[in-house]
């Protein structure tokens, strides 16, 4: 048993701790299997190695802020560090943002997850936050970053006992939320960051994006430094590398183009972005489309460089642009994909489909996708985009051309679906509790239960369905449906969410709705 001497935290037994109230975003560390290829960018890594490792002192900057175009490898540089430094002990927390999961990873979930991962690390900073928030539950789940920065970090950096560097990495801060929303955690970081104990180093990736250049430009605590310094020798060194470890065993590569002159057709089209090498190497590999791979690479190496020309030609292979019931498939899908709150898997986004879409349709389409998409080939595995900048480029007309999604059209399906599937799925006593005069969480194996009973598709519908009623234009058809769902499912609906520990979500939805309905 160990006690906080601190002068600043009332002592409290270590077996009293209990964070579990924290907000806390899952998944959001980082990947080991995303980190760069060994024996690549070996020198931006020794930078930022002995950036972490450098003595305290006025004079060394607190933030590492690497910015770089889409598809240059930011990220997998941002994984190999959290992964060296973890291996070390010395990682604080890792946070990585994800466009596509801004429920999960918001700046409102960014430092109660990193104070909660420093808690693991420190045993003094756990006992300090721990009495910080102990009984006062509004604090736990404050949405204001100026007070959370004040409560959950700089509070408990008074108790810090750990001796050595402590690594914070952020990465794809330009993916956390729109400009206006991460404006105040922007300004947290760049002014509060001296105000830390000095062997505190964060490490953050972000597009060059002007909010976020202008927050981390001209402040002595920060460091920045852009892809685009990085040696062009060297880092076509590193492409090279990568391309001949991702393709060593396509042999007819060799055949067509001896001495590797295949690889360097490859280098000079990528036009130095990580990203193309690795999208172009995983198309290069796939079995389907009747191509062979050498018939690939020189699709692709004429195709254009930058990454807009090489996704067209990926889709060009995929999918017939001038077939209208393509298309009219391809859009369906990728329109759900889009507008989804959080990654889903194949097969719940085969149950939120339309009525009239067939039952094989999303299978049909992501699984022609693997060089662009993860999660494709196993149906419970939600589908994520490999890189960011394939979403934002099926959203911009004038870059995807004839393979552009609009969002928008795709919420009413989402919304109709959702209602369906609670008309179904919902019901009294769901999860089949014997009383209901004890409290959820003293029902043994109560998450087995819910987990048995409470399908995913189901869950996404409860939680989600009012979000893509909002950006739906008023529809009677949807309004039947909603005034059926309120007169015979409403409480199912409630006690779904809570068995869900989700309830707290449903104040947010019934305004949503009547919003809506007012609008209408």
């Amino acid at each position: 048993m160990q006690f906080c001497i601190h002068p600043n935290c009332v002592r409290v037994s270590v077996l009293d701790f209990d964070l579990s109230d924290m907000p806390y975003a899952k998944g959001a560390r980082f990947d080991p299997d995303k980190g760069c290829l060994p024996g690549t960018r070996e020198a931006i890594i020794e930078e930022i190695t002995q950036w972490v490792n450098s003595p305290d002192g006025d004079n060394v900057s607190r933030i590492f802020f690497l910015s770089g175009v889409a598809g240059s490898g930011k990220s997998a540089i941002a994984h190999a560090i959290a992964h060296l430094f973890d291996q070390q002990m010395r990682l604080g927390s890792s946070y990585c943002f994800d466009r596509a999961d801004q429920v999960n990873r918001r700046p409102s979930n960014l430092l109660s997850t990193i104070s909660s991962n420093i808690a693991d690390l420190d045993q003094n900073w756990k006992t300090c936050l721990c009495n910080t928030i102990k009984g006062n539950r509004s604090l736990c789940t404050t949405l204001s970053v100026t007070e959370q920065f004040k409560k959950f970090i700089l509070e408990p950096a008074k108790a810090l006992t750990t001796v050595g560097p402590i690594l914070i990495v952020i990465d794809a801060m330009d993916e956390s939320a729109e400009e206006i929303s991460r404006k105040t955690l922007l300004d947290v970081l760049a002014k509060g960051i001296s105000d830390l104990p000095s062997n505190f180093r964060f490490l953050i990736t972000a597009r060059p994006e002007r909010d976020i250049v202008n927050a981390f430009s001209g402040n002595q605590h920060i460091f920045c430094k852009h892809m685009n310094t990085i040696d062009k020798t060297s880092n076509d060194a590193d492409i090279a590398l990568f391309i001949e470890s991702q393709l060593s065993g396509v042999y007819s590569l060799e055949s067509e183009w001896p001495n590797k002159h295949w690889c360097r057709m490859l280098i000079e089209s990528s036009g130095g972005l990580f990203q193309w090498a690795s999208t172009a190497c995983r198309a290069i590999k796939e079995t389907k489309g009747g191509l062979r791979p050498t018939e690939r690479l020189s699709r692709f190496v004429s195709s254009g460089r930058e990454l807009d020309g090489l996704y067209i030609e990926v889709l060009h292979q995929a999918f017939d642009a001038e077939d209208d019931t393509v298309m009219s498939r391809f859009r369906s899908v990728m329109g759900a994909i889009l507008v989804t709150r959080i990654p889903l898997s194949m097969s719940t986004h085969s149950e939120l489909r339309a009525d009239d879409d067939p039952a094989d349709l999303v299978e049909l389409i992501v699984q022609s996708l693997g060089s662009l998409l993860s999660g494709v080939n196993q149906p419970h595995i939600p589908i994520r985009a490999l890189h960011a900048s394939f979403f934002d480029f099926l959203t911009n007309p004038d870059r995807s051309k004839s393979y552009y999604v609009d969002p928008s059209h795709h919420h009413r399906t989402l919304t109709l679906s959702s209602l369906r599937i609670m008309k179904s799925g919902l019901r009294f006593n769901i999860c089949g509790l014997e009383t209901s005069h004890i409290r959820n969480t003293d029902v043994p194996g109560l998450n087995t239960r819910v987990e048995k009973a409470i399908t995913q598709h189901l869950s996404y519908a409860c939680i989600f369905w009012a979000d893509h009623l909002i950006v739906t234009g008023y529809d009677t058809e949807i309004l039947d449906e909603i005034v059926k769902f309120f007169h015979c499912r409403l409480l199912y609906w409630l006690e779904c969410l809570s068995l869900m520990k989700r309830v707290n979500v449903a104040s947010r939805m019934l305004r949503l709705i009547l919003d809506w309905n007012q609008v209408g």
